[in-house]
């Protein structure tokens, strides 16, 4: 298997469970931004496509981080509930995405192509956005589970 096959199963993999995640989704919110995320994966996995069969390339530019951001300044946490299984399965998206840094980030200098390299900085930019926003979404789930866990740590106002 070369570089771009296996970058194309990665992207397929983030696709599906972006997929999945939507469709479990605790918020209209979270939905959106799950579906962005797997749009951004099937871009990804043309985008490599073309890359692999030296024809011209589309673009990777997204949106998600645009809308990302409105829905976390729209987050109610008193109207938001954890649902079973979420924390952990956005821990794996998580993992996901830092999969394919890692993975195209080795990959970078073994291409040969000014072009290829340009164009994996771009997807690599773009996983990296990716994983920022999954981290953000991972701190609204598990932020009031977190302070009552170490509450006897937090920052605490003078009486």
């Amino acid at each position: 298997m070369d570089l771009f096959d296996i970058a194309i199963k990665l992207e397929q993999e983030g696709a599906q469970l972006y997929t999945e995640l939507a469709k479990k989704a605790p918020t209209e919110g979270f939905t959106t931004i799950f579906k962005m995320l797997a749009d951004d994966e099937k871009k990804h996995e043309r985008y490599f496509k073309a890359l692999q069969s030296k024809s011209a390339l589309a673009t990777v530019d997204s949106s998600v981080l645009e809308q990302a951001k409105q829905v976390f300044r729209d987050f109610d946490p008193d109207n938001f509930f954890v649902i079973d299984g979420q924390i952990p399965a956005y821990e794996e998206a998580l993992r996901v995405e830092k999969k394919s840094i890692d993975f195209y980030t080795e990959q970078l200098p073994s291409l040969e192509f000014e072009a290829e390299k340009k164009a994996l900085k771009q997807i690599i930019a773009e996983e990296k956005r990716h994983y920022a926003i999954l981290e953000e979404m991972l701190k609204l789930v598990t932020r009031p589970h977190r302070w009552v866990e170490d509450a006897e740590f937090g920052v605490r106002e003078e009486y």
